[in-house]
């Protein structure tokens, strides 16, 4: 199966940690990059310490900071500075008093740092903070030299496993299945930026009725090859790839095995079972091959089904299970007691037959996962799984796990979209279009991108024709010919022999302070990486990965349009806007590797 998190329930809210002041900060907020501050960190701490600093000098009164949240956001208004915070919002409902005296106490009180440039108040009762542009511009350094991801510690110390597309080995992959594994690599990506072990997993359902139903289709499709006339049932797998499978498995049985299918095979329970096993074979291969090659996704572990099953720990479960007393037998089947951990009611976990539901395997494999002590366990599902993920955590109540390591993502759907009409897929039909023809058509980068940038927990529309243009209409474009910019820049400034190279190491020695607009916008730009990061690897929005790098290509493309980089009288300031140019190709070649985007020098 696949994976998700629980983000409707309570026990998924981002936890909170004590900071020295006392006060309770999100953890989202806390880290470093590296050498790159992350500044909403800072500020939430420069806050709790002037709230600290006014309650010894007097100023609050009846304040009760335990449990406090200091959030810090980013101002949605320039005008209202960089930063804002609603603290005193939240003091004023516990302590009856004005939020703007309280916010105005807590500015006095605030420790003034080299990052801060001005603290003002703003009704109904915000903090309204901005940055010193003199130590943004000092501290690029910090960006050009440092390792971006080397901060966030965060993730420093645990281990994460992603377990991703495990489409079953009965069909092609579906364009689907690429839209869940761009998205799961690139949280992979992130978390890894973010210092966690990672451990991209692939589990091959290649067990079950299922399989024997795709031996019975394969069968049947030979049989019908060589002219027989056999029945076809509506539940058997109807593509036309079914029919290449059956011409693979004819020929290689009579080039290896000397054997011909027969219409007795139908009912010969080994034949069935050896056609089944080649055919999934072969169908894997494929989609692993797929994954490798054309979603160019490298997993770490592929896990099977059949294997866990006959290594006897799907037998080790259900005792274990019994023993917990999480079962029950009624009606001669097994039943999970799943309705005592929040399901409305129970669910059978083997059969009266003595065969399992696919909860039994499914359980023991996530039990596999915990025991390799996993701190996160993610699942991707597909929308038509959304009863699945209670059904596990259940289980894993009853085992004594720590649930909350499961962190389930549910896939919705989507449709592509071309002249402004839908593109009708159907793979029972055998009309499939696998993620290699959308790669054809509009190229890897624009595919990947595309999806990023919605949330696979909503449906979207994939527009093809905007995909395949070559202009700012396209977002990948878009934020790609923004690196173009940069690197023209540094190519024109080398032919000027202002810098001698355009490589990642160019020595500046000289620095002004950037006070242009664009030049501050793309500076706040830069300075929001590590806050993206920390908040990805918390609430694991990876489209949000997709917004920065938007925003950060817009800032970039207003600054090659505003500030002519290579003329000023004071070298100076060219050497600190070729140390600002630098430094935003770092950042954005970053953002780039981890969407898994290339970064073109020239387009």
């Amino acid at each position: 199966m696949g994976t998700a998190h629980r983000s409707e329930t309570a026990s998924n809210v981002v936890p909170a940690v004590r900071l020295t002041s006392g006060f309770f900060i999100p953890k989202i907020y806390l880290g470093y990059t590296a050498m790159l501050l992350n500044l909403k960190t800072a500020l939430a701490q420069d806050i709790a310490d002037g709230i600290d600093a006014a309650i010894e000098a007097g100023k609050l009164t009846a304040v009760n900071t335990a449990g406090l949240n200091v959030v810090v956001d980013n101002s949605t208004d320039p005008e209202h500075g960089d930063y804002a915070s609603p603290v005193a919002l939240s003091l004023a409902k516990e302590t009856g008093l004005p939020p703007m005296d309280i916010v105005a106490v807590i500015a006095e009180h605030m420790p003034k740092q080299e990052y801060t440039g001005s603290i003002e108040v703003a009704a109904p009762g915000f903090l309204n903070i901005r940055l010193n542009p003199g130590w943004m511009t000092a501290r690029l350094d910090d960006v050009i030299e440092g390792d971006l991801c080397g901060s966030s510690a965060g993730g420093s110390g645990k281990m994460a496993n992603l377990e991703f597309i495990s489409a079953n080995p009965t069909g092609p992959m579906t364009m689907g299945n690429a839209r869940t594994a761009f998205t799961a690599d690139t949280l992979a990506n992130v978390l890894e930026c973010a210092g966690y072990a990672v451990t991209r997993e692939y589990y091959v359902n290649d067990a079950g009725g299922q399989i024997q139903r795709l031996g019975q289709s394969v069968l049947r499709r030979a049989l019908q090859a060589r002219g027989e006339k056999v029945e076809f049932a509506e539940d058997l797998y109807q593509g036309e790839y079914i029919k290449d499978v059956a011409a693979s498995v004819v020929e290689t049985l009579a080039e290896n095995e000397g054997q011909e299918l027969e219409l007795a095979d139908l009912t010969n329970e080994e034949v069935v079972s050896k056609v089944s096993g080649m055919a999934v074979a072969l169908l894997q291969a494929e989609n692993e091959r797929i994954t490798k090659e054309d979603l160019r996704i490298n997993f770490d572990k592929f896990s099977s089904e059949q294997v866990l099953r006959d290594s006897g720990v799907v037998e080790t479960i259900m005792k274990k299970l019994k023993k917990a007393k999480g079962t029950y037998e009624k009606d001669g089947a097994t039943w999970l007691k799943t309705s005592e951990h929040g399901m409305e009611e129970d669910n059978v976990i083997m059969k009266a037959d003595g065969t399992y539901t696919y909860l039994a395997p499914d359980i023991a494999y996530n039990q596999d996962k915990y025991d390799r002590e996993y701190d996160l366990i993610f699942t991707f599902l597909g929308a038509d799984h959304l009863d699945y993920p209670p059904r596990i955590i259940a289980a894993m109540d009853i085992l004594k796990n720590d649930s909350e390591r499961w962190k389930y993502i549910i896939a919705q759907m989507f449709r592509l979209i071309r002249d402004g009409k839908p593109v009708k897929l159907s793979k029972r039909a055998g009309a499939v279009e696998q993620p290699k023809d959308l790669i054809a058509d509009v190229g890897y980068d624009a595919a990947r991108f595309t999806f990023l940038m919605h949330a696979l927990s909503t449906h979207m529309d994939f527009d093809l024709d905007v995909a395949k243009e070559r202009s700012e209409v396209n977002p990948v474009y878009y934020v790609q010919y923004a690196h173009v910019r940069l690197q023209s820049i540094l190519r024109r400034a080398k032919q000027e022999n202002v810098i001698t190279d355009t490589g990642d190491q160019i020595e500046l020695t000289s620095h002004g302070a950037l006070t242009h607009t664009m030049e501050l916008a793309l500076l706040r730009r830069i300075y929001n990486f590590p806050e993206v990061i920390s908040e990805i690897s918390e609430s694991y929005e990876v489209h949000k990965l997709a917004y920065y790098a938007t925003g950060l290509a817009r800032a970039i493309h207003s600054f090659y349009r505003h500030v002519p980089v290579l003329q000023a009288d004071d070298k100076k300031i060219i050497q600190s806007r070729l140390q600002l140019v630098i430094a935003a190709r770092k950042v954005l070649r970053q953002t780039l590797t981890l969407l898994g985007v290339s970064a073109p020098d020239v387009m």
